[in-house]
């Protein structure tokens, strides 16, 4: 099919911009901006006065106002502002604090009012009179303009101002004081006019604001010399200029502005910006030129040499771009267009795309390159048709040895063969049946190379596939590239990698702002790298190295890269602002130094004077740094390199938005706080401030030496008071171990060892020689254990209970048959208790309870764990009285012996380890009749585990 070429009027090349403070001016109109001494910026609007110091906005006020609207700013050379409003006030601006300098009298109120700072430092106030007033604000001089107003004045080279007054010739000079009028030369000036001045670059010029008659000018002898009129001027009834170093700036009523640098009235001005209405016009001290709007902020103009959008594509943004010797610069857009942009004229070639054209590819030995807006086709240049190839989804196109194509898929990779009839076959490359992302050949070695779903494949030429990796980890190339006979491929963690023959032979890491950039496309122009990656577009040596930013100076710092490419030696993006053609010989003063600023310091919260070196108490520990660069344009590629000598090793690096630094708690000593700038690699001059923290009171020596003695004699206080503490444990100690011994003797009295050896006589006598062994060996067992266990604070409740046990078994072979005991542990388990504890009240039990009654004699031992060891000792003897009674009748000495110790050793038990531990006795009745005795136990205990 033939296409009719579709032609698209592209508008001429405006300078590239950015828009600036449009958020904050939103609905706002901008009426002046100037720069102080310090380049922050002042806003005169229609809602006041802003002060910006290029991270926050503040409104500035003065109570003695009669209106917000302020104009006309001008700065003298010692810094200070001067602009007025509508109510005939003027103002003054010092550091930041607006204050009413002058009201106008009655008559000296004009409804045109300038201001001009005079070459002697005077304000010139150019209203219904001429008013000089000095730095004070007092009036110095009045000239009366008998009833004419003043045209807008102007400074020649010798500082004198200069006023046309209206419809006449005549013009009022100021000068060093004197102000006088002065005839002018001129052809003819008609009644209402009022005459501009203004200057392009050495040449000086006049226009006539009503009639739009314009003059060449000379300030020396004040002759006017008709010239041809520039149309531009006519444009619209009201005209302001505005000037900058070497060209004016024309506006009007009418939305737009033109740029005039000559006055050759026989070239046609363009207009610029024609959707903005353009109310100012200033040129900074970085050289941007800021273009004042009314509700869109501010237009910022890094350099006019640099070339706006082609076209803005704002509803069908260019998503690939080609370059192509023949059809031009080739473009695939969102809604599937396929464009060529050729010698300033966009063409459609087709429109019938229903998807985004994302792969725009050819071969410069083929007339046909292939593209993808819903299917896969091909664009024959010579016959300008286009012919569809598959169902598919297109991923990259490469160019074999062959001269075919290969062209990578969601199914696999596709080779396009073009028969002897000229139609074109496709077949599927045997080894790649996979989604493909990105594809590469190598015509030094014939080897294709893939990037798919499941990794990096190299496909060599004899078919075999192999999988290529990266330190035994599978890789996932985004881009592939093919120069000087190697494969470049960009990989998100591990920079650029370079491969020939399949294998990696080196590994490149682009770095910015010392962090590894992971790229997403890259070509190579100039042996440098061109390089996208998700924070803008950049332009590296071979080794990886920045040679700078591209997208911060060219106006689209701000927008979404799409796609790039290099076309007739150019460099040409597609973003989310257009499609824009830049020169990448570009080198000025873009990446020139940067200056470095402290603005603020506070300490403990409070803004201190800053000083060359001073010192701080010892409580003012926090300590905030604010520092700032002098830039809008460059925000993307300014990093703040810091470092506080004295707490930091080594330098730290800030991004431009990450302007303060805060030290929260700084110890007592010397500091010195350096700054320092980066803008791609250049850096500023470092600034420091120096401060010292004094140390605390308590650091001194005389409050060091006052700590010593007190800690001394607190020493000394507390070792007397353990001491003490040591002496009395040591004395419950020597009390233990000396209740442990009576305990022994106790539990060894003579009346249990003359027994215990009268049973094993009485068995040896009777010939029990087995009974006898066994008493022997259960005896000798007993006093082991009560020997060894004597040595111990504690021992283990099984090792008391089989103590008991021996200890009963010998007790029951004296009273024979008539005794029988119980021990009911309850499953007391894993606790450990003082040794030779019980056994003196089961002793008891036995010698006064159970010895003398008549019959069964019975004893229970129970134990129970609580908080303590419960022990309850049981029997059925005859009671607490009558025990009593015997032993005063056989004035036994046996309670006394073993029940004081036991009683002794209690209480220090409670002593040493703070419990109430102890045992009380009670009758058991029965029918209010003693039926035997219970004594319980609370026994300190330890657990195991």
């Amino acid at each position: 099919m033939l296409f009719v070429l579709c032609f698209i009027n592209t508008k001429a090349q405006q300078p590239s911009y950015f828009s600036f403070a449009e958020e904050q001016f939103r609905g706002v109109q901008i009426y002046d901006v100037i720069q102080d001494k310090n380049l922050n910026y002042w806003f005169a609007t229609n809602e006041g006065l802003f002060y910006f110091d290029y991270y926050t906005y503040e409104k500035i006020e003065c109570d003695k106002a009669k209106g917000n609207s302020v104009f006309n700013f001008v700065m003298s050379k010692e810094g200070v502002i001067y602009c007025h409003n509508l109510n005939h006030q003027l103002f003054e601006i010092k550091g930041k604090q607006l204050r009413l300098f002058y009201e106008l009298l009655d008559d000296e109120r004009s409804s045109d009012l300038s201001l001009t700072i005079a070459s002697d430092g005077n304000l010139i106030v150019g209203a219904k009179k001429i008013i000089v007033l000095n730095k004070q604000g007092t009036k110095l001089n009045r000239y009366d303009i008998s009833r004419n107003y003043l045209g807008p004045p102007f400074t020649n080279q010798e500082g004198e101002i200069q006023f046309h007054l209206h419809s006449s010739d005549s013009i009022i000079i100021y000068s060093f004081g004197k102000i006088s009028k002065h005839q002018l030369k001129t052809p003819t000036i008609t009644q209402n006019s009022v005459l501009k001045f203004y200057q392009i670059g050495d040449s000086h010029y006049a226009i006539d604001l009503k009639t739009k008659t314009q003059y060449r000018y000379n300030p020396q002898n004040f002759e006017l010399t008709s010239i041809l009129e520039n149309p531009i001027f006519a444009r619209s009834e009201s005209v302001r200029i505005y000037e900058t170093t070497n060209e004016i700036w024309v506006t009007g009523t009418l939305p737009g502005i033109a740029i005039v640098n000559n006055q050759n009235t026989s070239i046609t001005q363009t207009i610029y910006y024609p959707n903005y209405f353009i109310s100012d016009v200033y040129k900074d001290r970085e050289g941007n030129i800021l273009l004042s709007t009314f509700d869109k902020g501010i237009l910022v103009i890094p350099d006019l040499k640099i070339p706006d959008v082609i076209n803005s594509f704002y509803d069908d943004p260019i998503t690939s771009l080609y370059s192509d010797s023949e059809m031009g610069l080739m473009m695939g857009s969102s809604k599937g267009k396929l464009m060529n942009y050729k010698e300033n004229t966009l063409n459609i070639l087709d429109d019938k795309g229903k998807r985004p054209i994302e792969i725009l590819s050819g071969n410069k030995n083929s007339n046909i390159f292939l593209f993808d807006n819903g299917k896969i086709r091909a664009y024959n240049k010579l016959t300008k048709t286009i012919i569809d190839i598959m169902e598919a989804s297109l991923k990259d196109v490469t160019v074999g040895l062959d001269n075919n194509f290969y062209f990578g898929t969601n199914r696999g990779i596709m080779k396009l063969s073009t028969n002897s009839k000229g139609t074109y076959t496709t077949e599927l490359v045997a080894s790649m049946n996979q989604r493909i992302y990105s594809l590469e050949y190598n015509l030094n070695d014939s080897c294709l190379y893939t990037s798919t779903a499941s990794g990096f494949y190299c496909v060599f030429p004899s078919g075999i596939t192999k999988k290529i990796m990266l330190n035994k980890e599978d890789v996932f190339p985004n881009h592939l590239l093919y120069y000087n006979n190697n494969i470049y491929a960009t990989t998100k963690k591990n920079g650029i990698i370079v491969l020939r023959k399949g294998n990696v032979i080196s590994n490149i890491k682009p770095l910015v702002n010392q962090q590894l950039e992971s790229l997403k496309k890259i070509i190579i122009y100039k042996n440098t790298f061109i390089a996208k990656s998700s924070n803008g577009l950049f332009q590296f040596d071979l080794n990886g190295n920045l040679l700078k930013s591209i997208h911060a100076v060219f106006g689209f710092s701000n927008k979404r890269i799409i796609d790039f490419t290099i076309h007739d030696q150019q460099l040409w993006v597609s973003h989310s602002g257009g499609v824009q053609q830049i020169d990448l010989r570009y080198t000025n003063k873009v990446i020139k130094k940067h200056i470095i600023r402290i603005d603020n310091i506070l300490v403990n919260d409070s803004l201190v004077h800053p000083s060359e070196t001073y010192s701080l108490n010892s409580n003012q520990r926090k300590i905030q740094f604010t520092f700032s660069t002098p830039t809008i344009k460059n925000h993307e590629t300014i990093r703040y390199h810091y470092k506080l000598v004295g707490y930091d090793l080594d330098w730290n690096v800030n991004d431009y938005e990450a302007n303060k630094i805060t030290y929260s708690a700084l110890a007592p000593g010397d500091y010195t706080f350096f700054v320092k700038v980066e803008n791609q690699g250049r850096f500023s001059e470092p600034i420091s401030h120096s401060f010292s923290i004094c140390a605390p009171f308590y650091s001194r020596w005389w409050f060091i030496t006052l700590l010593i003695i007190v800690f001394l004699a607190i020493v000394f206080f507390i070792y007397k008071w353990q001491l003490s503490i040591q002496q009395k444990k040591s004395q419950q100690i020597n009390e233990l171990n000396a209740s442990k011994l009576t305990a022994i003797q106790s539990q060894m009295n003579p009346h249990f060892i003359f027994n215990s050896l009268n049973s094993i006589q009485d068995l040896i006598l009777k010939g029990d020689v087995e009974h006898s062994y066994s008493y022997i060996t259960t005896f000798s067992n007993l006093v082991r254990r009560t020997l060894s266990y004597s040595e111990k604070d504690f021992i283990d409740f099984d090792q008391e209970i089989k103590l008991l046990e021996l200890y009963l078994s010998l007790e029951k072979l004296r009273f024979k048959k008539d005794f029988t005991y119980t021990i009911n542990t309850k499953n007391v388990e894993d606790i450990m208790l003082p040794p030779l504890l019980i056994q003196p009240f089961i002793e008891n039990s036995l010698i006064h309870g159970l010895l003398h009654k008549e019959g069964h004699k019975n004893l229970s031992i129970t134990f129970e764990l609580k908080d303590l060891l419960i022990c309850v000792v049981e029997d059925n003897g005859i009671g607490r009285e009558k025990a009593k009674a015997i032993k005063l009748r056989q004035r036994s000495e046996h309670e006394s012996f073993s029940g004081k110790a036991i009683q002794k050793r209690f209480e220090i038990l409670s002593n040493v380890f703070e419990g109430d531990f102890g045992y009380v006795y009670e009758d058991v009745c029965e029918n209010n009749e003693v039926i035997g005795t219970k004594v319980t136990l609370s026994i300190p205990i330890k657990h195991k585990f």
